[in-house]
């Protein structure tokens, strides 16, 4: 869901281990598309994932076109947030050949628990912009 023009995207990450939630990330993505800023949520995801002693990660996402560009390091927008997974996943992996990744599908309408609470988290959280947020060449 893209915010109205003043209020600006928020990416949020649930970690859960065994039914029970034990973490989240929360950051601002400014005026971000909504593409962008489900990328930098499976960026906050992956990225914190990785440094819990975990052998499999499950990315719960309703856009599979961000997933896609998560392990995609060629040059579009979102390519830093790319190049950022993609670091942390060569460190999860390496010397590892016991762990693995996967990415789900699952559509907001379809209100599925995990990725509602994370998708709710999300929408709830209205930050106003600032006058020339740093997004912007406004800034300098």
């Amino acid at each position: 869901m893209i915010p109205p023009r003043n209020i600006q995207a928020v990416s949020v990450a649930h970690f859960w281990r065994l039914g029970e939630q034990v973490s989240s990330s929360k950051a601002l993505a400014g005026q971000a598309t909504a593409l962008d800023a489900e990328l930098f949520a499976i960026r906050l995801g992956v990225v914190k994932a990785t440094f819990f002693d975990v052998k499999c990660i499950v990315i719960i996402t309703d856009s599979l076109t961000a997933a896609r560009r998560a392990v995609d390091a060629s040059v579009y927008s979102g390519q830093a947030h790319s190049l950022t997974i993609v670091q942390a996943l060569r460190g999860f992996f390496t010397n590892h050949s016991d762990r693995s990744i996967y990415f789900w599908d699952c559509p907001s309408k379809a209100q599925w628990s995990l990725h509602f609470l994370a998708h709710e988290d999300a929408t709830s959280t209205n930050i106003a912009t600032r006058r020339h947020p740093a997004t912007s060449l406004d800034v300098l």
